[in-house]
């Protein structure tokens, strides 16, 4: 049979009690709180318990571990003071999730250090997605299985893929978060929460749409389009650079005489600079371009960069649907792998943030070396075009 046990609730007390199966809820002597273990062992829920007309109420304040005792013992004060001024104990500055939701929409659209495919995309996740399953739902009525039920698997059964439902799920979490960090929410009830909780099947990275074998093919396309489609895709093919950092360059960020591209942080995605050398091949067509190029931004449209949208929406026109502007870079990386270029070099190459100690030792960052490597890179590029080319015409 379980049971309630009655004892001074600690961190430690909570772990030693889950080992015991027959424990299924802590009341502590010291405070009104109760923690009801969940089924894992390794969670519970925090309760505010108080009587009410000679009945007990329980008001959910948040998950522990996320929730840790002291924490939760340290706001009961402060809890029992809003209810006893009729005060909404859950949250001081909304009352549904909609609300909140909408005023997280806001703040994104007026943080400057968010890109705009960024903003977008929150911007479409909650209007589309979270705000019509959720905006009714009551802050202190925010579930697990109010979440599991409303969103997680409506979505699921829209047939989205895991990984366009954990991006949603994020956008939610990440909204909750920044209102308790900004105290508009006393108790964060998504604080603990996790999306493998709802979903568990493994997320695959998604797969490149072009081989290596597609390399030549993909040149051979690229060549027979018009400026400044043309450079643009040949330059992210040839420096596998992310579409928004490549559709922001600046004539300014080249440098002919040391031969050196140097991509300031606020346009690259990992928010550090990105120091790229100009290979023979590739001063050779970036030349012959800027004879044609008018304004500041090499890939402009009316005097101005291109934007998110400009861009992908050409991308997807030339390709016809069979390849994105990331499908390009993943081609790039995996040409490296194939021709035998230095993981590290590569990983530095495609300006991916280094993590712990590979941040310290890892010193792939030196223009030499890249040089090598992209020149490298660049003239099996050329080999596989002309193979790709010389075969055309041999069947013609």
């Amino acid at each position: 049979m379980m049971k309630s046990v009655a004892l001074s609730i600690t961190d430690a007390a909570v772990v030693r009690s889950a080992a015991d199966l027959t424990i299924s809820e802590l009341r502590d002597q010291r405070h009104p709180l109760a923690l009801r273990l969940h089924k894992s062992r390794t969670k519970g829920t925090w309760y505010l318990v108080r009587y009410e007309e000679g009945k007990k109420v329980r008001q959910r304040l948040g998950y522990w571990p996320a929730l840790k005792t002291k924490d939760a013992q340290s706001i009961v004060p402060e809890i029992l003071k809003k209810l006893a001024t009729g005060t909404d104990v859950q949250n001081s500055g909304f009352a549904t999730v909609g609300q909140l939701l909408k005023w997280y929409l806001g703040r994104i659209e007026r943080e400057s250090v968010k890109s705009d495919s960024r903003r977008k995309g929150v911007k479409c996740a909650i209007e589309k997605h979270l705000l019509p399953r959720l905006a009714s739902i009551k802050i202190t009525e925010l579930t697990k299985l109010a979440i599991d039920e409303r969103l997680m698997l409506p979505l699921q059964n829209a047939a989205l893929k895991p990984s366009t439902i954990r991006q949603y799920f994020a956008v939610l979490k990440r909204a909750f978060k920044s209102a308790g960090e900004l105290g508009l929410v006393s108790i964060n009830p998504m604080a603990s929460m996790r999306f493998g909780d709802h979903i568990q099947r493994r997320i695959e990275p998604k797969q490149g749409r072009l081989l290596v074998s597609d390399a030549g093919r993909t040149m051979g396309l690229i060549m027979g389009l018009s400026e400044p489609i043309k450079t643009m895709l040949l330059f992210m093919l040839m420096y596998a650079t992310r579409v928004g950092e490549t559709r922001k360059l600046k004539w300014c960020y080249f440098d002919f005489e040391a031969n050196r591209i140097s991509i300031p942080a606020a346009i690259t995605k990992t928010d550090s600079n990105h120091v790229m050398p100009i290979t023979e091949q590739a001063k050779a067509v970036l030349l012959e371009f800027r004879e044609h190029s008018q304004g500041e931004y090499l890939f402009e449209f009316n005097r101005k960069e291109f934007t998110h949208n400009d861009a992908q929406k050409l991308i997807r026109a030339v390709s016809a649907g069979k390849f994105s502007a990331h499908d390009l870079r993943k081609l790039a990386r995996s040409a490296w792998a194939t021709i035998g270029i230095d993981y590290w070099v590569g990983e530095r190459m495609l300006n991916h943030k280094q993590k712990g100690l590979d941040a310290v030792y890892i010193k792939a960052d030196a223009l030499d070396v890249k040089h090598a490597a992209l020149t490298q890179y660049h003239e099996w590029l050329n080999t596989s075009f002309n193979t790709w080319h010389n075969a055309g015409i041999d069947r013609a």
